[in-house]
Parts: structure tokens; C-alpha cells; sequence
């Protein structure tokens, strides 16, 4: 039986008995029942797993005392920088779980032309702090070793400078008449892939354009017009079968 699993942040490990404190205490003591001598499982989301045993617990703390580490081997051999333009509603909630399960590295929210405006700095903010917790979430059911790193939503143009240094770069684009198709002058063993989706709408031919300048590839997902959320989590599923851990490897 696998032990439970919570998270503790990397500068809590170093403390002689890292502690978890806030809803995450109440839900340890009063929910799952666990107390003074149950041993469990840490993670500090940098890779690192660590063997614990719970020295006292109440809703408002429970300490720790970590008996071994261990490196958390579920990572993906590719770094996935997955830069999604804006959704509206909640819609960006599920995504960012579903994809942090898919092993993406890093999320890059972007305001494409046909984004639906958003709030202004202080509601992104508060989606942010969001976006983390639930990523935090995500990893400790999948069992993943790191947290996917969250960006702050910028613009369009921003996103193109920010994945210069990607090994491959891919938009996918429904005006694309292929189905996912990878040129075999593509580097064949990325290290580092970012993919970009558009917004509801998807993006227009002048944002395509500056991708292509930024060497960016345009593929597509098929002859049907997929929804935003789906059309994500197909391009990440393809990447990673691709060029990831979802698929045979060489």
C-alpha cells in the first residue's frame, strides 16, 4: 500500500523537523486520521522524495522527522514549456491539473489576439496563487517529483521571445491542413520543446506569421475543429508520445 504523500517546500526540508501547517494540517489529523508515529511520504517538488514519520500532529501543525531521501524518478526526459493563450472562465483551472499529470515542465499563460480579456494584474494574481495550489494537488495524485513552473501571463510577442532558447518550438494551428507532423530537419531529440495553443477562436494568420519568424513550426491536430481545452491536452499527448516518456524510445 502506497503511503500518503504531501508537500513540504525545499527551505522546510532543511528545518530538523519540517512541519505542514493551514488546511493541509486539518486535512492530515481530521480527514485522514493520522497521528504521532504513521510514516508517509514527503516531496519537496525540486525531485526529491523523503521517508517520514509524523512526530506530533493537531489541525494546526504536524512535524515531521525525516528518516531518508530518495530521487522521485517519474519526470519526463523532455522539457515541456506548454504557453497557452488565455481561456476564459475557469476553464484554465482544469487545464493547468491535467497538464501538470501530463508532465509538463512549465506553464506560460499568454493574451493572444482573440483572448477574452481577463482580469487586470491583482485578479491575475490571485489566479496565479491558484494555478500553483493546484498544481501542488496535481503532482501529489499522479506522483510526480516536480512542480511545473508558472509564469506570469504576458503578451503574445513576449511568449515568442521567452521560448528563443527551445530546442524545437511547435504552434499548433487549425489552419494547418496536416495532421500532427514533425519535419524530419527537426531536431530528432529535443531537450527542450515549447508548444503553443491558442485561445477560444485560435490564433490569427498575422500571430502564426510572427511564430514561423521565431522558428516555430505549424502543425495541426486533424481535420475536426477541436475546443481550446482539448486541443491542449491532444498537442501535449502528442509531444510527449513523440518525443517523451509516452512512447517507445529509441
Amino acid at each position: 500500500m502506497s503511503l500518503r504523500r504531501f508537500y513540504v517546500p525545499p527551505e522546510m526540508v532543511q528545518h530538523p523537523q519540517p512541519e505542514i501547517s493551514g488546511s493541509d494540517a486539518v486535512h492530515i489529523c481530521r480527514v485522514l486520521r493520522l497521528s504521532a508515529g504513521d510514516a508517509v511520504e514527503l516531496f519537496d517538488g525540486l525531485g526529491n522524495g523523503y521517508r517520514a514519520r509524523i512526530v506530533s500532529a493537531s489541525p494546526k501543525r504536524v512535524q515531521f522527522h525525516i528518516q531518508g531521501t530518495f530521487p522521485l524518478m517519474s519526470e519526463s526526459s523532455v522539457h515541456i514549456t506548454l504557453a497557452q493563450g488565455i481561456l476564459k472562465d475557469r476553464k484554465m483551472d482544469d487545464l493547468i491539473r491535467q497538464l501538470t499529470e501530463l508532465g509538463i515542465d512549465r506553464w506560460m499563460p499568454f493574451y493572444a489576439a482573440r483572448s477574452i480579456p481577463v482580469p487586470g494584474k491583482k485578479g491575475m494574481g490571485t489566479r496565479l496563487d491558484r494555478w500553483e495550489k493546484i498544481a501542488i494537488e496535481a503532482v501529489k495524485q499522479c506522483r510526480r517529483g516536480r512542480v511545473p513552473c508558472i509564469a506570469p501571463a504576458d503578451d503574445f510577442d513576449a511568449m515568442l521571445e521567452t521560448s528563443a532558447e527551445s530546442d524545437l518550438k511547435i504552434i499548433f494551428w487549425e489552419g494547418a491542413p496536416q495532421a500532427f507532423d514533425i519535419p524530419q530537419s527537426a531536431s530528432p531529440k529535443p531537450k527542450t520543446i515549447t508548444v503553443a495553443v491558442g485561445p477560444e477562436g485560435g490564433f490569427d494568420p498575422g500571430e502564426v506569421q510572427r511564430a514561423h519568424e521565431h522558428g516555430f513550426l505549424t502543425t495541426g491536430l486533424g481535420p475536426r475543429i477541436l475546443r481550446a481545452q482539448t486541443a491542449t491536452l491532444a498537442a501535449c499527448t502528442l509531444v510527449q508520445y513523440r518525443f517523451g516518456d509516452m512512447g517507445l524510445r529509441d
